[in-house]
């Protein structure tokens, strides 16, 4: 009797991530745009692409040279759609596709990808987040570098301001834009590791926020921190019709003049917020002004005030009590001395400062009645109290302060504020980016073109996460479904990380040429059938589907 030859791989959410690549064409459209593939080579750049993004997604942590063990046990010819083998995924076609990518320009491929997924998603580009963030990098990575292409100068890997507080490390910096109602990334740029944001943004600005704007768009919205509230970008926003909404530095003449005259007016927007309006023209653009302040965060903010204020209280009793037992000269020194430390005391408040003359004698011993002393001494005397109930009033009438502008002069304090707000998106997609189950938490790569490249990939990775958790939401809320979250309550808000983890126990059962998904539960056939045939054909729920993609 013929033993069976039986094999299991492991599908779980996969099939998910390999759907939606499939669903936004990216295999296609990177084809088209770089070609798919000389004689000599088994796999498209397109195939070699969704590799990496799934090899990312798949929450394993592995260096590219470790892709193929990463597929070892996948069922690739499923995830693929034809017979091709794991170890095709090597480290050379994936480095060779790495340069490919950087020759043709990741930032003009990316966005050409973006927008068939806008399109593809039926997306709108109303409103844009800009934002940037670093990532770490470890050992020498410009010696390996060539320009092979003059117009195109690769990324300069160095050491700069760390947004992870890491500075001595080498570092490359990540622009990205991201559109308002998914999260989808539409925007990458790598840049060199001391990018300073302020003069980045004008750039990106200048060159990129134009071409996002439509014929059929008459407005676009930009949101961004402070970093994009400069005169070269304001100038440029202005001249392109651009709606702006942006944080305003406190440092700025006129913020510090609001800040300064601002203890009444607040009238409130909700639970937590208050604001003050006023309208303004600066860099001859007319813009509204609001201060808002936050009950939240000023509490936050007292806290941390508190706890410094505790050792500034100690430090400030220390000088007190150095300077009541030193011994001046002269009258002048003593009250200078006093002076200097005064201006600094801010949780200790002198009731009563008393300089005492104490009369000294070259010579030892009792003094005769009306001896009379060679020199003088001057010490202070102190009687002091706390003034933390007078900085307690400073610190809740200036904490939870801050102030956005804005060019669109209709929009309402409450809408500019939920607008700025939602630049959280951008913030949670860096920090899905940063996951250490995502990719690699530091890159490896020798090369700069490399690594430009593969940030390509990560913000690729970091789309279709986007798209299927924007794709699963929109499908429960139109069909009035809902999905168990973490406490078994039901939600029509899951993340991508959570359907992902309640995939991970499927797997392909290959029994003498026979394939039989397996651990399919009613909750996986709920998501794939809110999400489509396709999908539900990656997990052999149409069998003829199923048969096509063996």
């Amino acid at each position: 009797i013929m033993q069976e030859k039986i094999q299991i791989k492991n599908l779980g959410h996969l099939g998910l991530i390999a759907g939606m690549i499939d669903e936004l064409g990216i295999v296609e459209c990177i084809d088209e745009h770089i070609g798919k593939k000389s004689d000599d080579k088994l796999l498209s750049y397109g195939e070699l692409v969704k590799a990496m993004i799934l090899n990312g997604l798949g929450y394993v942590n592995k260096q590219l040279y470790l892709v193929p063990k990463f597929f070892s046990d996948k069922p690739v010819h499923t995830l693929f759609k034809r017979d091709v083998k794991a170890e095709w995924f090597n480290d050379d076609a994936l480095g060779r596709t790495l340069d490919v990518l950087y020759q043709y320009g990741v930032s003009e491929l990316y966005q050409s990808i973006s927008f068939k997924a806008m399109n593809i998603l039926g997306l709108t580009l109303k409103t844009l987040h800009l934002d940037s963030t670093s990532f770490h990098v470890d050992g020498e990575y410009n010696r390996y570098s060539h320009n092979s292409d003059e117009n195109r100068v690769p990324i300069k890997i160095t050491k700069g301001y760390s947004r992870d507080h890491h500075p001595q490390l080498n570092q490359v910096v990540l622009n990205l834009m991201v559109e308002h109602q998914a999260g989808i990334p539409v925007w990458m740029k790598a840049s060199n590791g001391n990018q300073i944001d302020t003069k980045e943004f004008a750039t990106i600005v200048k060159e990129h926020i134009k071409a996002m704007k439509s014929d059929s768009l008459k407005e676009l919205m930009l949101v961004s921190d402070a970093a994009l509230f400069t005169k070269e970008t304001l100038k440029y926003i202005a001249q392109n019709n651009i709606k702006f909404i942006t944080r305003v530095p406190n440092k700025l003449k006129e913020a510090k003049t609001l800040l300064r005259h601002c203890s009444n007016g607040f009238y409130a927007i909700d639970d937590n917020y208050k604001a003050i309006e006023t309208s303004i023209e600066y860099e001859g653009i007319k813009q509204r002004w609001i201060l808002y302040k936050s009950t939240l965060a000023s509490k936050r903010e007292e806290k941390t005030v508190f706890k410094k204020l505790s050792k500034q209280s100690l430090d400030e009793l220390n000088s007190l009590q150095k300077l009541s037992k030193k011994s001046f000269f002269c009258e002048e020194d003593a009250k200078a001395a006093f002076e200097a430390i005064k201006e600094r005391l801010k949780s200790v408040q002198i009731v009563k400062a008393t300089l005492k003359t104490i009369p000294k004698y070259k010579t030892r011993g009792r003094k005769k009645a009306g001896t009379k002393p060679d020199f003088y001494h001057y010490m202070w005397q102190f009687t002091y109290a706390s003034n933390i109930d007078n900085f307690k009033n400073l610190v809740e009438e200036k904490s939870g302060l801050f102030i956005l502008a804005t060019n669109d002069l209709g929009i309402s304090a409450k809408v500019l504020l939920d607008e700025y707000k939602s630049q959280q998106r951008v913030e949670r997609g860096f920090r899905f980016l940063k996951s250490p189950e995502f990719l690699v938490d530091s890159l490896y790569l020798k090369k700069p073109e490399r690594i430009e490249s593969l940030l390509m990939i990560m913000t690729l990775s970091l789309m279709v996460y986007s798209a299927l958790e924007y794709r699963i939401r929109k499908e429960l809320k139109v069909n009035n479904e809902t999905f168990p979250n973490q406490l078994k309550k039901p939600i029509q808000n899951p993340t991508t990380r959570w359907i992902f983890e309640n995939f991970f126990a499927i797997h392909l059962l290959i029994m003498n040429n026979t394939y039989q998904i397996i651990g399919l539960n009613p909750l996986h056939r709920q998501i794939l059938r809110l999400l489509g045939s396709s999908y539900e054909a990656l997990y052999g729920i149409c069998d003829s589907k199923m048969a096509n993609a063996q």
